[in-house]
């Protein structure tokens, strides 16, 4: 079965916060043994083959206050070498230019495939009308948004900005852009994030931190919803990937659903950018 990891990351000490490192030294030695100090392409895609996984989302990250920065130029060039790295950019919401200009100069100058924002990372409301013109840009360009949502356990991060519900008004005002709730707003959202799905036509769930043997508690119509939900690892922040599919293949849902999570989906996604 082919897989698709939708949420990545790349960086080594220089790009994480030491409170990052402290906690992936914590759940992924691995990681810290052979990556923390330097990261390359090659590396990362011999790892992806041990781990059965044919493509994954490389994730920027500009969250200075919590995690760090891994800039939209890194990943730019980290994926430029494979076209099994799929790179997504960041905003800067300190910076001068504006976050459509930001977007379209990761788009259309750095050919990246989609965006992911951290709004507990960044402090910022999904549905703060500022940002309206950026997702405007977003819906004309065909790219995905993934949106952090749910809890984190990071230094500086602000949970309340990370409600799914937050993005009913995003979502209903631009009716063609993809939104992608990552982690399916865990812990304290599940309900919003159910109630996303069922009334937005263009919301999707990335597994991503729900335990593999929870998902059909957390939502129990995955199977009415099998075009909308995509696998992501969040590595490094677990130990290895391959476990998670195999528990994933082990929950019960019908191989025709897990075959769209675990690929159909995200690269459907993917090719409409």
């Amino acid at each position: 079965m082919k897989i698709l990891d939708f949420h990545f990351h790349v960086g080594t000490k220089e790009h994480w916060n030491p409170w990052v490192i402290e906690f992936f030294s914590k759940v992924n030695p691995f990681y810290i043994k052979n990556f923390s100090e330097e990261i390359t392409p090659e590396d990362i895609l011999k790892y992806l083959d041990s781990q059965g996984v044919r493509k994954a989302v490389i994730l920027s990250e500009y969250a200075p206050r919590t995690t760090g920065v891994v800039t939209n130029e890194f990943v730019s060039n980290f994926c430029s070498k494979s076209e099994r790295l799929i790179p997504f950019g960041s905003i800067d919401f300190s910076s001068r230019y504006t976050p459509s200009q930001q977007l379209e100069y990761v788009i259309l100058e750095l050919g990246m495939k989609g965006l992911k924002l951290l709004p507990s990372y960044s402090y910022f409301y999904p549905n703060d009308p500022a940002l309206f013109t950026m997702y405007e840009k977003a819906q004309e360009l065909k790219i995905p948004i993934l949106f952090h949502t749910g809890t984190s356990i990071f230094k500086g991060s602000r949970i309340k900005y990370s409600n799914p519900l937050f993005l009913d008004d995003v979502a209903d005002t631009f009716p063609e852009l993809n939104i992608i709730l990552a982690h399916g707003g865990r812990s304290f959202w599940y309900k919003e994030a159910n109630w996303m799905l069922l009334r937005h036509k263009n919301v999707y769930i990335d597994i991503s931190g729900i335990p593999q043997r929870q998902l059909l508690t957390h939502f129990p119509k995955i199977e009415t919803f099998s075009d909308r939900f995509i696998f992501g690892s969040d590595w490094p922040g677990i130990s290895d990937i391959k476990p998670m599919i195999e528990k994933l293949m082990d929950t019960g849902i019908s191989k025709d659903t897990l075959k769209k999570i675990l690929w159909e989906n995200g690269n459907r996604l993917l090719s409409l950018s």
